[in-house]
C-alpha cells in the first residue's frame, strides 16, 4: 500500500522514515514512562502532547509567545524527555532551536 500523495520512490521512502522515527520516539517515551511507574495509553500520550500549544502575539515592536494550559501528563512527558518548559510568556528572542 502506498502512502497517499507520495508517488515517487524518494517521497515514499521519506514518508516511511518520518513515520518510523515517530514510532521509535513514541515507543521510547512509553518505555521511559513505564520505567517511572506511569502507566498510560498511547492515545493519552498523544492527547497530552497535542495539548502543548503556544500563541504568538505582539506588543509594540516586541513579539512574545504565550504558553496555553496543557494537560498534567504533558508536564510529566517533558520532564521525562529532559525538555525544559518555557515560561508562561517568553520574548521571541529568548527562544532558541
Amino acid at each position: 500500500m502506498r502512502p497517499m500523495f507520495h508517488w515517487t520512490p524518494r517521497r515514499i521512502k521519506g514518508h516511511f522514515v518520518v513515520c518510523f522515527l515517530a514510532f521509535l520516539v513514541q515507543r521510547e517515551l512509553e518505555f521511559r514512562m513505564r520505567k517511572k511507574g506511569i502507566h498510560t495509553s498511547t492515545q493519552e500520550i498523544q492527547r497530552a502532547i497535542n495539548s502543548l500549544k503556544v500563541m504568538k502575539f505582539s506588543h509594540g515592536e516586541q513579539s512574545y509567545y504565550m504558553k496555553a494550559k496543557s494537560l498534567p501528563l504533558a508536564s510529566k512527558i517533558l520532564s521525562l524527555m529532559k525538555i525544559t518548559q518555557p515560561d508562561k510568556v517568553t520574548p521571541q528572542e529568548e527562544l532558541t532551536l
